[in-house]
């Protein structure tokens, strides 16, 4: 490695143990290696950081962020989770279920863990305080299902996954489905075994009149996901349009139909989905520059060379791709991580015959892990801001909720077809 790598990797952890934003550390760490290496246009690395932007996949995440806040907003979240409750909520630790299945349904339109929490999540802790469950049930099993949120398609950190590492958005898509629905069993599993420690009260089994009245107050929500996966699969649009259709459908869903938010509110979305998009794109322009030191670097190469030195199982690799990717989830957030790994894991995951739709779907799973992992863990913090409770006890909390999420991150590693059957079936291209 050459001197100015070691000053971009020294200025890069000084700005993160400084406070700075992640952009602004990606940033001057970047420049400062191309002002240290002199053989680097300037011209040219600007005219790359702008390129990055320059991506039609890349408008969906503002969309998909939209439509999350307009759901959040606009009553869809209530609906969701009433009608999961009818459905599951006789069963013992009924709430329980209904958290992972309603943050299932949920997933398949807001592409987002964090929506998940910050908007479902309200209503599930609220629900499940009311009918006296434990605090670390409630806590943990909400910041366990939120997880599903980016990997339940659509999903944002997919979109810029595709972008990185140049893939199809709509295989990652339907890759997702498998995936989505091994965790929420692997959730139910042990929400089963807690409910039957703590004998939590069961409630009398909701009649067909009052199941069928939740499926046709929330009918219009259901379709949602139906609407974009349905698209995406048949071929009739693309995952950046279904973005648009997602927004458009819940604005006329929830302005027009449920009318549970006024038109003016809309201005509200837009200020939303722009504060959180903004630094989103600084960070995968700033990200950008990272490419530059792979390439005068060649460190994707000397990875491949160092870990092939020590083993050339592919699941030998896929293991320590998922210790690298777990460490990186618990400091930082997913797109910087994707933004910067994905790069480097490339070379050595082709050389070894890993698909790169299954390797984005493990690169989600972790990270959305991370989220619920100290101590960065931005799941962890909203709960703690949205309910007052301190940071510290949601942790505790949580912490166990760990073990189900790590049983099916090793299942969706080492269990190929959980990932590949359904894009193979529907004869998506995997490698």
């Amino acid at each position: 490695m050459s001197m100015a790598f070691w000053v971009y990797l020294a200025v890069f952890i000084v700005f993160l143990a400084c406070g700075a934003p992640i952009y602004m550390a990606l940033l001057s760490s970047g420049l400062s290696y191309v002002f240290l290496h002199g053989n680097i246009d300037s011209m040219a690395v600007m005219a790359k950081m702008y390129g990055s932007l320059d991506s039609f996949v890349l408008l969906a995440i503002p969309m998909f962020m939209a439509a999350g806040i307009v759901m959040n907003n606009g009553g869809i979240t209530d609906r969701i989770f009433n009608f999961c409750r009818a459905l599951l909520g006789h069963l013992p630790g009924g709430l329980a279920y209904v958290n992972v299945l309603a943050s299932f349904l949920f997933s398949g339109m807001s592409g987002s863990a964090l929506a998940d929490v910050g908007g479902l999540g309200n209503v599930e802790i609220k629900a499940m305080r009311d009918e006296g469950y434990d605090e670390d049930t409630i806590f943990g099993i909400t910041a366990a299902s939120a997880t599903m949120g980016p990997i339940v398609p659509p999903s944002i950190p997919m979109v810029v996954y595709g972008s990185a590492a140049s893939v199809s958005v709509g295989t990652l898509f339907t890759a997702g489905v498998g995936p989505g629905v091994a965790i929420g069993l692997i959730l139910c599993i042990a929400v089963f075994i807690v409910a039957k420690r703590r004998g939590y009260t069961v409630h009398k089994r909701a009649t067909l009149r009052e199941v069928l009245g939740c499926i046709r107050r929330s009918f219009f929500a259901l379709l949602l996901p139906i609407i974009i996966m349905g698209g995406i699969m048949c071929g009739y649009f693309t995952p950046t349009e279904a973005s648009c259709i997602a927004i458009t459908y819940c604005i006329l869903v929830v302005c027009f139909i449920y009318r549970d938010m006024p038109v003016k509110n809309l201005l509200a979305v837009v200020d939303g989905t722009v504060s959180g998009i903004v630094p989103a794109l600084a960070i995968v322009s700033s990200a950008s520059l990272f490419g530059w030191v792979l390439q005068f670097e060649h460190l994707g190469e000397k990875m491949y060379a160092g870990i092939t030195s020590i083993t050339s199982n592919k699941w030998v690799i896929l293991l320590i791709i998922d210790v690298i990717l777990l460490f990186f989830g618990m400091i930082l957030d997913s797109t910087p991580t994707i933004m910067l790994l994905v790069p480097i894991f490339q070379p050595l995951t082709k050389a070894v015959g890993i698909s790169p739709i299954h390797l984005g779907i493990i690169v989600v799973l972790n990270l959305m892990i991370g989220l619920m992992t100290p101590p960065y863990g931005q799941s962890l913090f909203m709960l703690s801001g949205t309910t007052g409770v301190h940071f510290n006890k949601i942790v505790k909390y949580v912490m166990p909720w760990l073990l189900p999420m790590f049983i099916a991150l090793l299942a969706v590693t080492f269990i190929e077809p959980i990932t590949l059957a359904i894009p193979m079936l529907l004869g998506f291209e995997v490698f």
